[in-house]
């Protein structure tokens, strides 16, 4: 989206400075956390991108797809650029970032790095702090808030494009083959005695029996199951064969609508199961996919909004390089 020459810049300024995506990154030469540019006089710190870099190799990981590290530092200063000028924006227009929002995403990345402390010292390896993230995230927010109020709501997606936009990508509303269950589960605590685990095998088969007998499977579900789907009488939803505790699924999609198992053994404790729906693999119909189809239509129109908004704001912006030791790419002249 924007001219390379400010990506390529960072990116070697990063290297040099030792900040690295999926590890403890390491300090800079002088212990500090450089400050390698300002957008409209504002900082950007190496720690910073070197953050949504380890985001975004993350994704890529998770997702399977390949890539080149210095790729993802590109798009890592880029992510930085924007997401500054994109808050500057939201600020511009009196906006404020929602605190309790910040708050959970702090306490969801202390969670994740094993506490405060833990996270606090990990940052600190790359010269940077908690405050400093929270500032990040922050910034994140009010951009996000900023989207949501203004370029949102000015995204019309009418009836004809989502069925068009149906249509013409076949290959997003496919579903594995399926099923839909409920179970009655008595757990078996980690390391019981035979007597413990024949017991509880005796009360699913009592439940089984109860079942057979005529009784109503969900009502049995919320009197007797010992699981977190009592409430819901045991609905375990729609689950295809690889998201399920392997003998749950091998049981379930061996069975038809309205047929009970055997009691079924797992790591969770036993289980009775009766199968209410089963859906062989394909096209998702339309009635059931357009809520889908058009949220994403919506996400992708927002965002080439958000994108013209960007290259605008990109155009006239000051991006100021505060490292002149690092030369511009060949054939490029230095900012």
């Amino acid at each position: 989206m924007h001219n390379t020459r400010w990506s390529l810049l960072v990116v070697g300024i990063l290297a040099v400075a030792g900040f690295a995506p999926c590890q403890q990154a390491a300090p800079s030469p002088d212990g500090l956390n450089p400050l390698i540019m300002k957008v409209n006089g504002e900082p950007v710190y190496a720690a910073e991108v070197s953050l949504i870099m380890s985001t975004m190799v993350g994704q890529l990981e998770q997702s399977g797809s390949d890539f080149e590290i210095e790729q993802v530092l590109q798009a890592a200063t880029d992510r930085a650029i924007e997401q500054k000028l994109l808050a500057q924006e939201a600020r511009r227009f009196g906006l404020s970032p929602d605190e309790e929002r910040v708050a959970q995403q702090m306490a969801a990345a202390d969670q994740r790095a094993g506490g405060r402390e833990a996270l606090a010292a990990t940052l600190a390896a790359g010269g940077s702090s908690p405050e400093q993230l929270e500032d990040l995230f922050r910034e994140i927010e009010v951009g996000r808030i900023w989207w949501l109020m203004n370029a949102r709501p000015t995204v019309q997606v009418s009836d004809d494009d989502v069925v068009e936009f149906y249509n013409s990508n076949p290959d997003i509303f496919v579903v594995d083959e399926q099923v839909r269950a409920r179970h009655i589960l008595f757990t078996v605590a980690e390391g019981a005695d035979a007597g413990a685990d024949r017991q509880a095998r005796q009360r699913a088969e009592q439940a089984r029996a109860r079942a057979l007998a005529g009784e109503d499977f969900a009502e049995l579900a919320r009197e007797l199951s010992e699981g977190p789907t009592a409430p819901n009488g045991g609905d375990l939803g729609y689950f295809s064969r690889t998201t399920m505790a392997p003998p749950v699924a091998e049981a379930a999609f061996t069975l038809d609508p309205g047929e009970i198992s055997d009691v079924v053994k797992s790591s969770f404790g036993y289980h009775v199961i009766t199968v209410e729906d089963h859906r062989r693999s394909g096209r998702i119909p339309f009635e059931e996919a357009q809520v889908q189809a058009r949220t994403i239509l919506t996400n992708q129109k927002t965002a080439e909004t958000v994108g013209t908004l960007l290259r605008t704001l990109y155009d006239n912006a000051d991006i100021e390089l505060l490292d002149s030791s690092v030369a511009a790419p060949s054939g490029e002249e230095a900012p």
